[in-house]
C-alpha cells in the first residue's frame, strides 16, 4: 500500500469458551488482542486497541470478526505446540509416509519484478486419512508457500472418484492423478520491458473480494489480499 494511504485496521471478536476473545490488527503492522467477559466489553476493548494502533492518524477501520477467529486459532495452536513434547512439535509438517497424494496445478506467474516468468508446476498434497465419504489431506496455508505451514482439509471422496477432480478454494481444482501442465506455446514470457496489461475488471475484483470474506467461507488473509488488489486496481483506473 502507498505510504500516504490511511492505515487499514481490522478488529473483531469471537467466543472463547465462556469468555470473548478480541483482536485489532493493522494491515502489515502491529496486532493487539485480549479477552473480555461480555461481547460488549470485547468490542469496547477492541475499539480502544484500534485507536491505539491508529496513533492519531486517520485510519480505514473495518469490523471483521473472522480476524479474531483466525488469530485465536493461531494462539491455541501455538499454546498446544509449546505444551507438546519436542518430538511431537512437527505436526504441521506432512507425514513422512502418507497414504497417497492429491495433486494441483500451481499456475505460472510473473515474479514481483513483473518481468521474471516462473513456470507452472504440479504440486502434491499428502493424504492423511480416507473414509467412505471424505479424503483428508494437508495443504499449504498460503498459495505459493508450501510447508512447513500446513493446515488440514478434506474433499468429497465420491465426487473426486466420479470426476477425477474436485473444486477447492485457492487451488481451484484438486486431482486424483497428476494433471498435465499447459503446453509450452501457451506461455509467452516477457524478456524485456513488460507489455501493458489490460485494465482489470473492477466488478470481478469486487466480487472476488466479497467471496473471500470469512463470513462467506473465506479467510481474513484472503480477504485482505483481495481487497488490496481491488483498491490498487480502482486507484489505477482513476
Amino acid at each position: 500500500m502507498a505510504t500516504n494511504d490511511p492505515p487499514l485496521i481490522f478488529w473483531g471478536r469471537c467466543r472463547s469458551g465462556r469468555r470473548w476473545f478480541w483482536t485489532a490488527n493493522e494491515y502489515d503492522g502491529e496486532q493487539i488482542h485480549g479477552w473480555a467477559d461480555t461481547p460488549d466489553e470485547a468490542s469496547r476493548q477492541a475499539n480502544a486497541a484500534t485507536v491505539q494502533l491508529a496513533a492519531g492518524r486517520y485510519a480505514d477501520v473495518r469490523v471483521l470478526h473472522g480476524v479474531a477467529t483466525e488469530q485465536l486459532k493461531k494462539l491455541n495452536a501455538a499454546q498446544r505446540s509449546a505444551k507438546a513434547p519436542k518430538s511431537a512439535r512437527t505436526g504441521a509438517v506432512p507425514p513422512p509416509d502418507p497414504t497417497g497424494y492429491l495433486y494441483a496445478v500451481e499456475p505460472g506467474r510473473y515474479d514481483l519484478d513483473d518481468v521474471t516468468w516462473i513456470p507452472g508446476k504440479v504440486v502434491r498434497f499428502p493424504i492423511t486419512k480416507t473414509t467412505a465419504r471424505r479424503i483428508y489431506y494437508l495443504r499449504p496455508r498460503f498459495l505459493y508457500m508450501p510447508g512447513p505451514d500446513w493446515e488440514p482439509g478434506y474433499v468429497d471422496r465420491q465426487e473426486l472418484e466420479r470426476h477425477g477432480s474436485v473444486h477447492v478454494p485457492y487451488w481451484h481444482l484438486l486431482f486424483a492423478e497428476p494433471p498435465e501442465l499447459p503446453t509450452a506455446h501457451t506461455v509467452r514470457p516477457r524478456r524485456h520491458r513488460p507489455e501493458p496489461a489490460p485494465p482489470p475488471d473492477l466488478k470481478q475484483l469486487k466480487a472476488a473480494m466479497a467471496a473471500a470474506h470469512p463470513d462467506r467461507g473465506g479467510t481474513s488473509e484472503a480477504f485482505i489480499a483481495a481487497r488490496d488488489r481491488y483498491v490498487r486496481a480502482r486507484r489505477r483506473a482513476a
